[in-house]
């Protein structure tokens, strides 16, 4: 649906109408965003045109100023929560950190890098390395880098945030840092993008079960908002709950101004879902496939003999490995051989009667040392048969393996 959809926008170039018809509906949203515009937070804003809405700003609880820009975005028909926020200034940084110890957030995800175009977009609000800790003693935080790990596209960073004069327990805050989604643009493919988002996910997060992660690139409305739209997405494909992309960004854009800034970007977290529902369904396809491929296995002619007597209750019918059945091609050929045999005559001298006679006592002695061994590996089973749970596994399978071996030395024995 999302392939079919993206396709008519394409063939009707209408992102840009799209995106409009966003932005105006969203316009005429009446929510207030007085304490951004307060004397006292002006400062406290990166930008003027970007402000939080009251309803659903995140308060500081222990602060005499409780502003930060910073807005919680709810989606609670599939658990989702974000608080989407500007790039840290250097008078915020410690706000920042405050907010993730008392929102209880597990990590930051960045979307920007420090300067773009010769830009600063955001203050490093994290150590450099892990011999310095970075201090906000005005604020009452410490933070320390414990470990860093680069990939192509992002880094990520464990690290220690420790309340000052507290009791309180040092936490791990994750830190997931996308270096390469350009301002104003998007990445270069929905898969870097998908990578990124799938490592996010894989360190849990994103749950309900924990806080709101911390979203942010510099103004925290554009990628940010791509950000979150296609998780949002991505938790309806897999709980399979039919969405509108349109509508969902609409209801994110009630919580915090501006989502997405541009058609490119619009246009992006639509390919990118589009790729995810393609890859869903290719999973639910391979899946049926396999299923439908158990199902219609036929089932034998004949029920292989039933596993030696065992003490305990435990079904045995799917536990144990099925027998080999007879080789077609073998009989085929023994077939024939027997028609030759009965159609002409023949003339057999003693050497051959020598020839044939060893041959019957080679096999005869093959197959007693075969049923020997198995008696024996058999009898040594049924020894650790307490021990061992699994044995029928076993026992099936060496079953199996003799009977198979036994067939092929009998054929091998005989065509010569």
């Amino acid at each position: 649906q999302m392939d079919e959809l993206v396709f008519e926008i394409e063939e009707q170039h209408g992102w840009d109408k799209l995106f409009r018809e966003i932005k105006a509906t969203s316009a005429a949203f009446d929510l207030s965003c007085k304490a951004a515009k307060s004397q006292e937070n002006r400062t406290r804003n990166r930008y003027r045109d970007v402000s939080p809405f009251d309803h659903s700003r995140v308060k500081l609880v222990d602060a005499q100023n409780d502003y930060i820009n910073s807005n919680l975005v709810k989606v609670e028909s599939v658990g989702r929560y974000y608080i989407l926020s500007q790039g840290p200034l250097p008078n915020t940084s410690g706000h920042m950190w405050q907010m993730v110890w008392e929102q209880n957030s597990k990590a930051v995800i960045m979307l920007n890098k420090i300067i773009e175009k010769g830009t600063r977009k955001c203050h490093q609000y994290w150590p450099p390395d892990s011999i310095h800790s970075l201090c906000f003693e005005d604020d009452g935080f410490e933070v320390r880098l414990i470990n860093e790990k680069d990939d192509t596209n992002f880094i990520i960073r464990e690290l220690e945030l420790k309340k000052l004069n507290s009791s309180d327990p040092p936490r791990v805050i994750y830190q997931f840092h996308y270096v390469a989604w350009p301002d104003f643009g998007v990445p270069e493919s929905p898969t870097a993008f998908l990578d990124f988002l799938a490592c996010v996910r894989e360190h849990g997060v994103l749950e309900s079960n924990v806080g709101p992660p911390v979203i942010h690139c510099s103004a925290g409305i554009g990628r940010s908002g791509t950000f979150a739209l296609v998780d949002t997405c991505l938790v309806y494909l897999k709980m399979g709950i039919p969405f509108d992309v349109r509508e969902i960004l609409l209801d994110m854009r009630k919580y915090r101004m501006g989502l997405i800034q541009t058609p490119q970007q619009l246009r992006f977290s639509y390919l990118a879902i589009a790729q995810c529902e393609r890859i869903l369904k290719q999973v639910q396809d391979n899946n049926e496939d396999s299923e439908n491929s158990v199902s219609s296995d036929p089932a034998p002619e004949e029920q292989p003999p039933p596993a030696e007597a065992s003490d305990s209750d435990e079904p045995k019918e799917n536990s144990r490995k099925r027998h080999a059945e007879p080789d077609k091609s073998v009989e085929e050929k023994r077939g024939k051989q027997e028609d030759i045999n009965t159609s002409e005559p023949v003339v057999v001298d003693n050497n051959n009667t020598k020839e044939s006679a060893l041959r019957k006592r080679t096999i005869a002695k093959k197959n007693a040392d075969l049923k020997e061994h198995v008696e024996q590996i058999k009898s040594n089973m049924k020894k650790n048969e307490n021990q061992r749970p699994w044995k029928h596994y076993v026992i099936g399978g060496i079953l199996a393996t003799v009977v198979i071996g036994m067939a092929r030395l009998y054929y091998n024995l005989c065509k010569y």
